[in-house]
């Protein structure tokens, strides 16, 4: 559509004849007309006087675009979809009050705390730790069984250090048994969720894990002979839960500081083996 043709459309609509516009922009009717079979085109600052008349924009009057419409859309609120971690924190939190229930109800409540208590720390853990929550939940859950086994049935991760010992300790169940407690916990557990963890070999690094594997061969030493004091025959009842109690806190302590050495130098390992190749 032309400009001649708009500014009739336009003229029409606001039912103006040619001299009323003529008059309205202080020209002639001839020029008017011969704005309107496009003979001639009109100055700048009469075509702005036309589409403040028309009530129009320039682009509508010189194109004659029709004027677009804005549709505002109201926004839609999208609700966070709750984490994984949390989801599986309210099931843990569902299993600890069913592990609870039924023991209490069919008359062991004790029972019923001791098997709520992992689901309940569990389900906490996946509230509050963000990063390897499954790791996390796999050491808490480790170390109730841990405990559970050591004061039940003398099971210790500390067994597989006297698997060709010449001394007999527990049976070869029990060895096999801290075998894949260790193996569970500490290589396909903590060193492979840390596969994407850093420790360059630098100087630095050397250092620090050389400083923690004699810290936990000394450690080690220093606490095994306590062991030894539960065969004391004159030892009373009560010393005896406590001492049961330290040597099951000593054997936790380096069950983690031997996950720390372990997966430090894995990572190391891995990270020597990568700049070599």
């Amino acid at each position: 559509m032309s400009l001649g043709t708009n500014i009739s459309r336009l003229r029409a609509e606001k039912r103006l004849s040619q001299g009323d516009l003529a008059e309205v922009l202080e020209v002639s009717r001839q020029s008017v007309s011969k704005w309107e079979t496009d003979s001639s085109v009109p100055d700048l600052d009469k075509l702005i006087k036309l589409s403040q008349l028309f009530r129009v924009t320039l682009d509508e009057l010189v194109t004659g675009a029709e004027p677009q419409l804005k549709v505002e859309t109201p926004p839609v609120m999208v609700s966070p979809s709750m984490p994984g971690r949390k989801i599986a924190g309210i099931i843990l939190f569902c299993m600890a009050f069913l592990a609870f229930l039924i023991p209490t109800v069919l008359g062991g409540i004790l029972v019923g705390l001791i098997l709520a208590v992992p689901f309940l720390v569990c389900g906490i853990i996946c509230f509050l730790v963000r990063k390897r929550p499954g790791l996390w939940c796999a050491w808490a859950a480790y170390l109730a069984v841990y405990i559970f086994c050591y004061y039940g049935t003398r099971i210790s991760w500390n067994l597989f250090f006297f698997t060709f010992s010449w001394e007999e300790v527990g049976t070869p169940v029990y060895t096999f048994a801290a075998w894949i407690q260790s193996l569970m916990i500490l290589l396909i557990g903590t060193v492979r969720s840390f596969c994407t963890f850093s420790f360059p070999p630098t100087r630095r690094n050397g250092v620090i894990l050389v400083v923690l594997w004699i810290e936990f061969l000394a450690y080690r030493l220093l606490t095994a002979p306590i062991a030894d004091l539960l065969s004391a025959p004159e030892i009373p009842v009560t010393s005896m839960w406590a001492l049961m109690a330290l040597i099951l806190m000593a054997g936790i302590a380096s069950l983690i500081l031997l996950a720390i050495v372990l997966t430090l130098s894995v990572r190391m390992a891995a990270a020597w083996r990568a700049s070599h190749c």
